[in-house]
């Protein structure tokens, strides 16, 4: 018979992808949807490649072979234990099933091991993506070897594995510390925005520090620096590959499955515990005198919108991302003296094309616009705000509201968070390259209409394609169908405005004018929409 853990994570890892569903399901749309998610997939799959491949590339190019398939094992596995972390305790408490997995005959060991699993294969994707482009770049820079070949594969097998392992743990030990907190979302969901936001600030430094006149030693340095003290554990891997030492690579793999089995048997005697306390978390909250107030009913959906916001740290996170990379664009560009980086352009130009300077000065508040509509579809809470109401839908569809009450509601906070961080960047852009009244127009006006475009083609999305039997959160924030196509969406529009920007406010114009029909009819659409618990 084959063992628990295994079946466990087959259902799992089956009801993850939505194979089990579109499998076994005479549904049309279901089928349809789970067509275009792979087609998804394939495409930031191949871009994600395409990526790697070119940077693998450049710091091969400059002299460090030797150092390139350890800086990406460390590099996969911090972003590996940046999500990871930011998904909490959800990994491995998700309390929509815990009833109905824990009734089954399989102990808690299988359970947790086979949670922690489906975790480390889903990461193992990212990691074989970014690995298998670094392996062929370094075997076509430093000749191949079988036995380094071996050691590369086991290595990134193990890559993802005590990242996760790590980053589980602090969440688990934070879920069980702020269990009965009711707070315990929002101080998930800012540690996540400002562990995000550190990191934007690091890549942005990075990216300054390669346009200094020592570009190639402190890339360098950064990759020294990513396998050495960063994560110390893929030094191993360099140490075995250069001959050094051949234990590093053993070292590596013995750590990693050594730090996974002792997690597993750690957490299951407290299991129960914990979402015993998850379930409860709400049980001693104590009613005051006044809690109540009086609002409209749709500033009382709107600000519960909000809370559902700030109380969930996969949710916040995903949907602010956007609009948080706007506002620390806007921060750095503060800093930065636009003026003179396009007289140095100018300078260098000199007399082969000075035009393209001359143009790309005149053009490029429009060319922001385009940057500014990319950043704005990251940024969607609206297109899984429906499906974050699962199975509770029928206490909100059920109030005596109108359903285009409920999706404006819905709504607007993608309106908001958009339009006030890319008003602060389309003011600051403007600002620094001295751009004229119709570049601030272009700029501002674009802004705070693909904001309001934004949200209602998110929430239309989602209730055109709502996804109400989710298992955790993640599911529906950064996999959902509707999350998906809009951001894809708007990453192919914003750089079709970008590659426009020639024909100046005319594009721009044209584009905000076809937002803005789009935008009425989907309002006029929400009146005759209909909101079914079933």
């Amino acid at each position: 018979m084959r063992a628990k853990w295994m079946l466990l994570t087959k259902i799992q890892l089956m009801g993850l992808l939505g194979l089990n569903r579109a499998r076994n399901t005479s549904d049309a749309r279901v089928r349809r949807r789970a067509v275009g998610g792979a087609v998804a997939f394939a495409v930031v799959s191949l871009l994600l490649i395409a990526y790697v491949t070119l940077f693998a590339v450049v710091f091969c190019g400059l002299g460090l072979t030797q150092a390139v398939p350890a800086a990406a094992i460390a590099l996969t596995a911090i972003i590996t234990f940046f999500f990871s972390l930011l998904q909490g305790g959800s990994i491995l408490f998700a309390l929509k099933d815990y009833d109905a997995v824990m009734s089954l005959p399989v102990s808690k060991r299988a359970v947790i091991g086979s949670r922690l699993l489906v975790s480390y294969l889903v990461n193992l994707l990212f990691c074989l993506g970014v690995m298998a482009p670094v392996t062929v770049v370094y075997f076509v820079f430093a000749g191949f070897s079988f036995a380094q070949l071996a050691v590369i594969l086991a290595a990134t097998l193990c890559a993802p594995l005590l990242p996760v392992v790590v980053a589980t743990a602090i969440g688990t030990l934070l879920t069980a510390l702020m269990a009965g907190l009711r707070i315990k979302g929002l101080l998930q969901g800012l540690f996540g925005v400002l562990f995000f936001a550190a990191i934007m600030v690091l890549s942005f430094a990075f990216s300054f520090s390669m346009q200094s006149p020592d570009a190639a030693g402190n890339m360098a340095a950064a990759v020294d620096a990513l396998a050495r003290y960063v994560y110390p554990p893929a030094q191993w891997v360099s140490m075995t590959l250069s001959g050094e030492a051949v234990w590093g690579i053993f070292a590596f793999v013995g750590v990693s499955v050594a730090a996974a089995a002792l997690f597993v048997l750690a957490v299951s005697p407290f299991y129960s515990k914990i979402n015993a306390a998850l379930l409860n978390r709400g049980a001693r909250v104590a009613y005051k005198a006044g809690d109540v107030k009086s609002a409209s009913a749709f500033a009382s959906l709107l600000g519960r919108e909000f809370r559902r916001l700030f109380t969930s740290s996969v949710y916040l996170l995903n949907g602010v991302s956007g609009a948080l990379l706007l506002v620390l664009g806007g921060v750095a560009l503060l800093f930065v003296d636009a003026q003179a980086f396009i007289d140095l352009l100018r300078a260098e130009a000199e007399t082969e094309a000075p035009y393209l300077v001359e143009f790309f000065e005149q053009n490029l508040p429009y060319m922001a616009a385009g940057l500014v509509v990319l950043f704005i579809g990251m940024s969607c809470p609206a297109a899984s705000a429906l499906s974050l109401e699962g199975s509770s839908r029928g206490l909100l569809f059920s109030m005596p509201v109108s359903a285009r009450t409920i999706l404006l509601a819905k709504a607007m906070p993608t309106f908001l968070i958009d339009g006030a961080a890319s008003l602060f960047f389309s003011a600051v852009v403007c600002a620094k390259v001295g751009a004229g009244a119709a570049g601030w127009a272009a700029l501002l006006s674009t802004a705070v209409i693909f904001s309001a475009f934004t949200a209602l083609c998110g929430i239309f999305l989602n209730y055109k394609l709502p996804k109400y039997d989710w298992k955790a959160e993640a599911n529906v924030v950064k996999s959902s169908a509707p999350v998906t196509i809009l951001v894809l969406g708007a990453m192919a529009i914003g750089f079709l405005l970008i590659g426009l920007s020639f024909l100046g406010w005319y594009a721009v114009a044209a584009f905000n004018a076809v937002c803005i029909v789009l935008c009425v009819a989907w309002i006029a659409y929400f009146k005759g929409a209909r909101l079914y618990a079933g």
